[in-house]
């Protein structure tokens, strides 16, 4: 929907740029709330609330008639749909066994990547169909239906509907919920080297993998290989297929093959910085079948990294776990926002009138992703080896 917006608004590709990275700013910025939204008020309420105003403002985006009005409404799309993944993540702590994480957490992305799926083919033709505003206030339609419909059938624990804890299940012992001050875990949480370790490397992955896939990917495709948007959408599409196929595969092997969500991080990332080496070695010079295969590569490998919130919950206290998760994905999302805008800066600076500046334009950001993805790997290796329960 870029050229969409470019020529609607009538706006360079570093306002593109910006357009995009609105919604993650927005959505970092929610992070910390949303964490202790979750711990005090429970998944039910705080998901369905957030859902709602995304609705609204993907209504109003799709009636929006100035730049500044869509950018506003894009701001709160992103802080409305802020709510849902870490309530998503808290529900699967609760209801679901400590070996069965990794592996519902993997289906979760997963599921989540058939909106991904959605949002390059179906979604250009669709545009194509009815045009890019009425798709929008479609879109949000559809989303306050699902709002209201999570508040009515979802719960926030077994026990809500007299089922089985999972203590219970497990014939643990039951858990003892220590009230924290948010303050006090926050310093508990930044005080952590492990924790700090696990941001930078969301940071990293977050930014590379949203500012390609989100926003980058399409331009790429339309102005290097000169495919129409149709063609680049129906290419895009492997990239969630990856997704689809990594999620749950990555967390089967963290919960029953290898045990280990660092491990399976370590192996899944290497192989993620080589598929970006790939694109920054031969830019402008990959076959169509070859595309199609970096991007299925690109979806496959990037979202292995999703056991990181199995990593996160080795190596934090269960009554954490929902301020820990806003905080990382605080990070996660203010590094898609910041990617976004600086490969953005980067395309805009030195792409020119000719097809080799375009180029070179997509390879220079490309090896500014690569350059942070191996030091940011090179960090996360440092990790130490702690307990499953507690930092």
């Amino acid at each position: 929907m870029a050229k969409d917006l470019a020529v609607d608004f009538a706006i360079d590709p570093a306002a593109v740029g910006l357009f995009g990275s609105m919604y993650f700013y927005a959505y970092a910025m929610a992070q910390l709330p949303v964490g202790v939204l979750v711990d005090k008020w429970g998944i039910r309420n705080t998901s369905s609330l957030f859902i709602l105003l995304a609705g609204f403002a993907t209504f109003l985006f799709g009636m929006a008639h100035s730049f500044s009005v869509a950018l506003t409404a894009r701001f709160f799309v992103g802080l409305g749909v802020a709510f849902m993944y870490v309530p998503a993540l808290r529900m699967l702590a609760d209801w679901f066994r400590k070996d069965e994480y990794s592996t519902y957490s993997g289906i979760l992305v997963g599921v989540g990547n058939l909106g991904a799926l959605a949002a390059s083919a179906p979604l250009a033709l669709l545009i194509v169909a009815i045009q890019w505003r009425n798709t929008m206030v479609l879109i949000g339609g559809v989303t306050i239906i699902i709002a209201i419909l999570l508040f009515i059938f979802v719960r926030n624990k077994p026990e809500d509907i007299n089922g089985a804890s999972v203590e219970e299940i497990e014939k643990a012992p039951p858990r003892i919920v220590v009230k924290v001050r948010t303050v006090d875990a926050i310093k508990v949480l930044f005080s952590k080297y492990n924790f700090w370790t696990i941001l930078i490397f969301f940071f990293i992955w977050i930014g590379t993998l949203f500012a390609f896939q989100g926003l980058w990917a399409g331009p790429y495709l339309t102005n290097v290989f000169q495919l129409s948007q149709t063609q680049a959408s129906n290419i895009l599409m492997l990239i969630a297929v990856g997704a689809i196929v990594g999620c749950p595969l990555s967390g089967y092997l963290s919960d029953k093959v290898i045990k280990s969500p660092k491990k399976v991080i370590l192996v899944g990332m290497s192989c993620y910085i080589v598929v970006w080496l790939i694109f920054v070695l031969f830019t402008g010079t990959l076959s169509l079948n070859m595309i199609r295969i970096l991007m299925f590569l690109f979806g496959l490998f990037g979202y292995s990294q999703v056991v990181v919130w199995a990593n996160l919950k080795e190596n934090v206290d269960i009554v954490m776990l929902g301020t820990a998760s806003g905080i990382v994905n605080f990070f996660g999302f203010t590094g898609a926002a910041i990617y976004q805008q600086v490969l953005g800066l980067i395309i805009t600076k030195v792409t020119g009138e000719t097809a080799a500046s375009t180029v070179l334009g997509f390879r220079i950001s490309f090896v500014f992703c690569l350059i942070s993805l191996v030091a940011g790997l090179a960090f996360y290796i440092t990790q130490k080896e702690k307990p499953r329960e507690t930092i």
